[in-house]
């Protein structure tokens, strides 16, 4: 139970960071993202409740697209259980197999899939709309697959996704203009603002937000 509430609330604050980064850096998605949710709690009576969290679908969208540019994991290693094999498809489209004894450790490199341009179109591109209709699900990994897989997801998506869509819908997220960035181009202002350390999780840096009042 430590290491799940622990994990949890390391992860979802790391997300949700990067996450208003990025809708700080992408004003058009946070109008849309606002909107969205003004026309869904418009609909309801009174605070939304777990029950009504499938009805944010822009706010999971945003949350996703975060979680694949910025994974809270980099690396997922894992032990082979059994004799198996893996295939693999080369560059040229060719496949190429591989067995794998029982036992064997394997790294799954996350980035490595969610930038893959064979599953993401502009993988370098943060669009939430992906995730809004059909996606290739076995090519997002960010809570690892399988038997195996994170056991807070849920807890991770609820928190994660409640503070998202209860703080956009109050306030208006900005960069912090500073002096001494000043003449900046977008693509230096995004490495700035989302740059990270790679400890045991994917960690911001520094992030200088303003959260205005609507």
């Amino acid at each position: 139970m430590f290491i799940f509430l622990i994990a949890g609330h390391e992860t979802t604050a790391h997300t949700l960071c990067f996450t208003f980064a990025l809708l700080a850096l992408y004003p058009d998605e946070q109008e849309g993202l606002y909107q969205h949710i003004k026309g869904v709690m418009s609909s309801l009576n009174g605070m939304p409740a777990y029950e009504d969290m499938s009805r944010f679908t822009q706010s999971l969208a945003v949350f996703y697209e975060t979680l694949r540019l910025f994974p809270p994991v980099m690396n997922i290693p894992k032990i082979t259980a059994q004799d198996t094999t893996l295939t693999v498809t080369n560059v040229d489209g060719g496949k190429t197999t591989f067995p794998v004894p029982s036992g064997t450790a394997v790294n799954i490199h996350v980035p490595g899939l969610h930038y893959n341009p064979r599953y993401w179109k502009e993988p370098h591109k943060f669009m939430p709309e992906r995730f809004l209709g059909d996606w290739p699900k076995d090519a997002f990994i960010p809570f690892s697959q399988g038997a195996r897989a994170c056991l807070g997801r849920r807890f991770f998506e609820t928190e994660g996704i409640a503070i998202l869509t209860m703080l956009v819908s109050k306030y208006k997220i900005e960069v912090k203009e500073e002096p001494e960035f000043a003449g900046e181009t977008f693509e230096e202002r995004y490495a700035r603002i989302t740059a990270f350390d790679q400890g045991l999780t994917t960690t911001p840096v520094r992030v200088p937000l303003v959260f205005k009042r609507r």
